[in-house]
């Protein structure tokens, strides 16, 4: 059976891979649907020789045809049985066919064919048999509260990482893609399932691509690459059932393309400096200042056992705060879409993201870039969610995912620890929100007694306070400053007394205004 081949404008065109969602069809799902009689015929060994040499010349191309195979049982059993008529086997990482005696030679290995199972299943090496997922028991398809709430849990896990800019041919389609997730949890802010599938966008979408050759490394396929991956999961994250799609694939293959790929980093990448390559990337990035601080940095501390403990001596494990039992009766705050919006541009350059992969600037190349002709719908679905968050009506349960916060053990001059935690961007915005709103007045409220609230550089004014302080009063030596730090307070104070504290301070201020 020959490949099926169309007109245009009268001429003859080559095989046609069209399909109305935007995603080119697969030769092989076509032929699959379409096909007399039992696999291994010839005409069927033609048409995968000629896609390898004509239709997978593209990342895009092998993706869809190795995500085709990986998905469809029958697909799959018809491509293997039809190898082995030939000879010949199928490599999953480039999706390159070859001898039985020849080997795939990769940058970092050599993949063989070998005999393990005594099945066509064999004859394809590096795409597991569809039958095999087990999916009563993987968190991909959870049912139930539990199972999405273990399945945030799965895929936060995981070793991801996002781009830190928005390729501008993608802006578009990612911010209408954002704006329908936000719409849906506009309208059911009591789906869990939604917001788990806002929070889970951009590991899904915006994840970064790791070069598998020399060739793709070359800056110009690399970013052909990046942007055709995105454009891909936007496209099919649109789709009835994209997001089970992307979800499986990302738990099947966060070995390709998620995990950093160490094997495959040039030598002398290896023996450069930590600081040095992260300063080298803050430059890349237009970052000099972030770049200063990486060279003066002791780096960051090694992964172990007591590293580890460091950590949780300085973060002990408390339960959370309890809310009061009778909160004040003030209305919650609403805010508008131009407050949002200069919350979203007042965050520093290149602000790292939490957990869950969102960036500030995701935000900002959604509203401003090139999909700036959704700006507004954006903005506004962006704002009435951030008002859900500032009314409390994101679900209890997803608390611990949207106010946690990965912690950077950096190391001191003196070889302790300083955790640096980084936490989610939409709490952060949302805690941005909430102190533009009402900065002013709780300033009025503290008055001076308080270096912490709407004071610019506080700390760097309580020191130079002390310092004019020992100067004037220290020159026959009599005045001596002693600095204590008995224990972590800040991370082993009760949260719940500090806010009955507070409500009981609010209400003799109401008693006092009235």
């Amino acid at each position: 059976m020959a490949p099926v081949r169309g007109r245009r404008n009268g001429k003859s065109v080559g095989p046609v891979q069209g399909s109305a969602s935007g995603l080119r069809t697969c030769p092989f799902k076509f032929f699959h649907e379409c096909k007399d009689g039992k696999p291994g015929s010839v005409g069927f060994f033609r048409l995968l020789e000629h896609m390898q040499s004509t239709h997978l010349k593209t990342e895009c191309r092998r993706l869809s045809l190795k995500g085709a195979i990986s998905k469809d049982l029958d697909l799959f059993l018809d491509v293997a049985e039809v190898l082995r008529a030939g000879d010949k086997w199928l490599c999953g990482k480039c999706m390159v066919m070859h001898a039985l005696s020849r080997g795939c030679k990769h940058d970092n290995e050599v993949v063989l064919f070998a005999i393990n199972s005594g099945d066509v299943e064999d004859f394809i090496v590096g795409i597991r048999k569809p039958c095999q997922v087990v999916v009563d028991t993987n968190p991909r398809h959870p049912t139930g509260l539990g199972g999405k709430v273990n399945l945030l849990e799965h895929v936060f896990s995981l070793p991801i990482q996002t781009v830190k800019s928005i390729p501008p041919s993608c802006r578009l389609l990612f911010a209408q893609v954002l704006t329908g997730a936000l719409r849906k949890v506009v309208a059911s802010p009591g789906s869990v399932d939604n917001w788990v599938q806002l929070l889970l966008l951009p590991r899904c979408t915006l994840q970064v691509v790791r070069p598998s050759s020399r060739q793709e490394r070359r800056s110009g396929n690399r970013k052909s690459l990046q942007c055709s991956n995105i454009l891909h999961a936007l496209t099919v994250w649109k789709d009835g059932s994209g997001f089970d799609d992307l979800v499986s694939s990302l738990l099947n293959n966060v070995e390709e393309t998620g995990a950093p790929r160490g094997e495959c980093r040039r030598e002398e990448d290896k023996e450069r400096d930590p600081n040095i390559k992260q300063c080298l990337r803050k430059v890349r990035d237009g970052h000099f200042t972030a770049a200063v601080k990486v060279l003066c940095s002791s780096g960051v501390a090694p992964l172990g056992d007591s590293t580890l403990k460091a950590l949780i001596d300085k973060h002990p494990v408390v339960p959370p705060p309890s809310s009061p039992s009778n909160p004040l009766a003030q209305p919650t705050l609403v805010v508008d879409g131009e407050c949002v919006l200069k919350c979203i541009r007042s965050f520093p350059k290149g602000t790292s993201c939490g957990r869950d992969g969102m960036r500030a600037q995701h935000l900002l190349d959604a509203v401003g870039g090139e999909g700036s002709v959704t700006s507004s719908g954006l903005l506004a679905s962006i704002t009435e969610v951030v008002n859900l968050w500032l009314g409390g009506s994101c679900p209890k349960v997803l608390a611990e995912f949207v106010a946690s916060a990965p912690l950077t053990p950096l190391l001191k001059p003196d070889k302790g620890i300083r955790p640096i935690a980084v936490g989610g961007i939409w709490r952060r915005l949302v805690s941005k929100v909430a102190m533009k709103k009402v900065g002013k007045e709780m300033t009025q409220y503290l008055g001076d007694y308080q270096f912490g609230v709407r004071v610019p550089n506080e700390a760097e004014a309580v020191l130079h306070s002390a310092n004019r302080f020992l100067n004037s009063f220290h020159a026959d030596g009599s005045l001596a400053l002693l600095t204590v730090d008995f224990s972590n307070a800040f991370n082993t104070v009760d949260r719940t007394t500090f806010l009955q504290g507070f409500i009981s301070v609010a209400r003799q201020s109401i008693d006092l205004q009235t």
